[in-house]
């Protein structure tokens, strides 16, 4: 039997209150322990998949941040398919959780310069500082 997830909206007064929440402590850990943390976390889901099943599990808007935590460390490029990709989930899936992403400002979307056609994915600092203090909660 299939199972359908609705997403609500978040209301505004809850969304101002989440951005304007104070940033951990843990917000200003070495990088290079906190990838370690996220690659390993993101590793770690494909693992499950892999043997439980993708049908169980579904977080793509985790995954959305865990790929481009990762690949901001890395100096890389996402575009929006590459994110996509990543999500692990269908394509419109992962579209609509980029755009709540987005609304919640912790991804912005910036045009190619060189291909007009082609949009980069990458964490506001907001999603910088969250993703970092998430982490470092994570290992504590």
């Amino acid at each position: 039997m299939p199972y359908a997830i609705a997403i609500l909206p978040t209301l505004a007064a809850k969304r101002a209150a989440y951005l304007t929440a104070a940033e951990p402590a843990h917000a200003d850990r070495p990088n290079a322990t906190l990838i370690a943390v996220a690659r390993r976390l993101y590793e770690m889901r494909k693992i499950r998949d892999e043997l439980l099943g993708d049908t169980l599990f579904s977080e793509p808007g985790w995954n959305i941040l865990l790929d481009l935590y990762i690949s901001d460390h890395e100096h890389r490029q996402l575009s929006v398919s590459a994110v996509c990709i990543g999500a692990r989930a269908p394509s419109a899936t992962a579209l609509r959780y980029l755009t709540m992403l987005q609304d919640a400002d912790l991804v912005e979307r910036t045009r190619d310069e060189r291909d007009g056609r082609r949009s980069h994915v990458q964490l506001t600092p907001l999603g910088r500082r969250r993703m970092a203090g998430l982490l470092g909660r994570m290992i504590e």
